[in-house]
């Protein structure tokens, strides 16, 4: 007995250090010290000392159930659990500093329960598959925590695997025998592998592999954010719109585009005084991804318009972009994106904002193809095409939209509303109001770069519209977005670049064509781009102009056209929200001072510290791929592959002769009654106990003929021929159909856990 116990604690303990170190220093270094050993040789011994007689088992079972209840109840282990739990679902979710704080509780629990499994994995009875599941599943967390310094301690693990295999099969040899050559070959493959010419190459290529599982399924890193304070604009900081700008003209990319095309890169939802704010939330969707499909559709508008409303504008066009110099991680590409093919190893993401990224910084030399149709407000006949989808098209969005894109602040003083009011009176249909807010903008205001500092407490559009009346596309599209909010036009405020093409359809964009402008959503259309910066000075000389730049001057009053018709009566601010689109009334007694602090919602720019950003946690809480999806999908592959190959149908179409086929089957079928609570009694032939099965009536057929069959040829010496075979074959899953649920669920478990029968077993049965 004693005997028997070493040669099963020695392999659990080798397969409990090999896999619960790596375990734990994947989690974090400070996870790995003696405290683990002490675990392994504790949880070793107690089963060890449990697993002698049944009686003990049970009693050490009972105990083990009873002392944990306690713990948790009255001794604070419910305390204990609950913060190592969460320590360990923040680092899966990317936080570091989350497990050194619970590393005692942690690493005790994991060693523990990783030491338990080894035990029941390498049971006398078990095949060597438990184990190498186990295995399996340690070093893929390594692989993609790329903790490379764990891989030594894996060693023990592969000792003890491959010597259970060895044992499995070779039945008749010691495992003392085979361990020692096990160890050998275990550490001359290490060897090998670290010290051989081709190490640096297998690397390399396991490196490149990770990188792809992790920027597809396990993405939530903190990324950097295109802006254009990034870019040399917002001198007075990313929160801080105004101030004069500073670009530089240093090419950015080169874009092939039949016509004008207005590149995004951020999307802002929420005016804060200041500046914007995605306020939206910063989910990640893998843009390849199936179950992503619906929401990219609705948030890219790839069914909008309506098919049978569509004309020759909805046709998608073909843009490509090749970077010149390195950027932030976003993708520039237009509003209604239909096919994305990024070049290279970039991964894209899309986030509810309708950003798209990859996860990494863009690099000088990446390219990427848009397939999308540009819809512009210059486009003929477009505003005929909105209004048909408003009458012809329902709109599941319509509602949401109002309530995310017609948010204003509560600060914005009276005459901001009667100015929103008295250029759209003239006029109803929302095409036509928004026509009418850029054309007043590009009217009334003059472009100019030469513009002081903005003060802090004054709210940015305000300032703009009734007191400064001059800047750059920042204030243009600023104040466009929020006039068109408070005419009830749900809009957006959006940075990104301005390609115009030349006549050979190709535009080289420089940092001077960054720009701002509004997009507008329409009911039944979607978004439509809208660009209230003056046009001439659109193109190269985008908004950072030169001291050579003629500035436009404002006529001395607004012209009477239909953007900004006179008033008859005194206009009031509109009601509160409603269904139709109007907008929140402002407070009575406006302030002109803003919020010093507006929350932060929006990721970080590129050239400015990441704090913590609500894209990196909603990100985290939302990852659709937790790492241990990938280990489940493995274990349960591994799982599958066992469930074949103990099946006595994959075993007999295997088998070399016909006298093999027979011993499978006929050693399937005293499982199936064992399961059953039918066993052969001692000194029973196989007749005998198969008369007596059938006088209990567990099953429809008698088994009597398989029982003489199995009589002649076990006593008879007869040759297994084809029928007999096909006897015990139709017997066994006679059997399997008529077994109870609880007998199929134990015959299932013995046969995934124990060997599989022998011809030496079969005599016994």
């Amino acid at each position: 007995m004693i005997r028997e116990r070493i040669r099963h604690c020695v392999p659990a303990l080798l397969l409990a250090v090999g896999l619960s170190v790596p375990l734990c220093g994947s989690m974090d270094r400070s996870l790995v010290s003696p405290l683990i050993f002490f675990v392994i040789a504790g949880v070793v011994f107690f089963y060890e000392a449990a697993s002698v007689h049944k009686i003990a088992a049970w009693t050490a079972a009972a105990g083990t159930v009873l002392g944990l209840t306690v713990w948790i109840l009255a001794g604070g282990g419910a305390r204990i659990l609950s913060d190592a739990g969460i320590a360990v679902t923040l680092r899966m979710r990317g936080m570091m500093t989350a497990v050194p704080l619970a590393a005692q509780p942690v690493s005790v629990i994991a060693a523990g329960g990783t030491t338990l499994l080894c035990c029941l994995a390498v049971h006398r009875r078990a095949t060597c598959v438990p184990a190498l599941m186990l295995t399996a599943a340690v070093m893929t967390v390594v692989w993609l925590t790329d903790s490379m310094e764990m891989i030594p301690w894996l060693l023990p693990a592969l000792a003890a695997v491959l010597t259970m295999l060895m044992s499995y099969r070779f039945d008749d040899t010691p495992v003392f025998r085979v361990l020692p050559w096990s160890a050998a070959l275990v550490a001359a493959a290490f060897l090998l592998a670290c010290l051989g010419p081709q190490q640096t190459t297998l690397k390399n290529k396991a490196d490149e592999i990770r990188q792809q599982v992790l920027d597809r399924l396990f993405f939530t890193e903190p990324r950097d954010v295109f802006s254009l304070y990034s870019v040399g604009y917002s001198p007075q900081g990313a929160e801080q719109l105004g101030g004069k700008p500073n670009p530089s003209d240093d090419p950015v990319m080169e874009v092939s585009t039949p016509k004008t095309a207005y590149l995004r890169g951020t999307v802002y939802n929420r005016y804060t005084g200041h500046g914007w704010q995605n306020s939206t939330g910063g989910r990640r969707y893998l843009w390849q991804y199936r179950r992503n499909a619906a929401l990219r559709s609705q948030l890219f508008d790839e069914t909008l318009p309506p098919e049978s409303i569509q004309n020759s504008l909805s046709t998608p066009v073909e843009i490509s972009v090749r970077m010149v110099s390195d950027s932030a991680s976003t993708l520039f590409v237009p509003q209604r994106v239909r096919e994305l093919k990024p070049g290279g190893d970039a991964v894209p993401y899309f986030s509810n904002s309708s950003e798209i990224f990859i996860t990494r910084n863009v690099q000088a030399g990446d390219t990427w193809r848009v397939s999308a149709p540009l819809y512009s407000y210059a486009d003929p006949g477009i505003g005929a095409l909105t209004e048909i989808c408003a009458a012809q098209s329902e709109d599941p969005r319509w509602n949401d939209i109002l309530n995310t894109y017609l948010d204003l602040p509560k600060h914005l003083e009276k005459p901001i509303w009667e100015l929103a009011e008295k250029i759209t009176s003239g006029v109803s249909a929302p095409f036509e109001k928004a026509m009418a807010v850029q054309n007043y903008l590009i009217r009334n205001f003059r472009y100019t770069i030469d513009v002081g500092e903005h003060p802090e407490n004054i709210d940015f559009v305000t300032s703009f519209l009734m007191e400064t009346k001059k800047g750059y596309c920042t204030y243009f599209a600023s104040a466009m977005t929020v006039l068109c909010r408070m005419a009830g036009l749900p809009a957006r405020y959006v940075e990104g670049y301005l390609a115009e093409p030349d006549e050979n359809g190709l535009a080289y964009v420089t940092g001077l064509s960054a720009h701002a402008w509004t997009e507008v959503y329409f009911k039944g259309f979607g978004w439509l781009t809208f660009d209230a910066t003056p046009p001439q000075h659109h193109g190269s000389s985008q908004d950072a102009g030169n001291s050579g730049v003629q500035e436009s001057a404002p006529p001395e009053s607004p012209p009477p056209a239909a953007d900004s018709p006179e008033p008859t009566a005194t206009p009031t601010p509109p009601a509160e929200n409603d269904e139709n689109g109007s907008t929140p009334e402002p407070a009575e007694t406006p302030s002109p001072t803003v919020e010093s602090n507006p929350p932060e919602t929006q990721e970080q720019p590129s050239d400015r510290p990441p704090d913590t950003p609500e894209e990196e946690h909603d990100s985290r809480e939302s990852s659709s791929f937790p790492w241990w999806i990938l280990l489940a999908a493995a274990a349960a592959a591994a799982a599958g592959l066992r469930v074949l190959m103990t099946s006595p149908a994959f075993r007999a179409r295997r088998a070399r002769s016909e006298a093999e086929r027979f011993e499978v089957w006929e050693a399937e079928i005293p499982k199936m009654l064992k399961a059953e609570k039918l066993e052969r009694e001692k000194g029973e032939t196989p007749m005998a106990f198969a008369r007596r099965v059938d006088k209990s009536g567990a099953f429809s057929e008698s088994l009597t003929p398989a029982g003489e069959c199995l009589y002649q040829i076990r006593y008879g010496g007869m040759i297994p021929a084809e029928s007999d075979t096909g006897l015990m074959r139709d017997t066994a899953r006679l059997i399997r159909a008529e077994m109870t649920r609880l007998g199929k669920l134990r015959y299932f478990l013995r046969r995934f856990f124990c060997r599989a029968g022998k011809a030496k077993e079969s005599e016994k049965t």
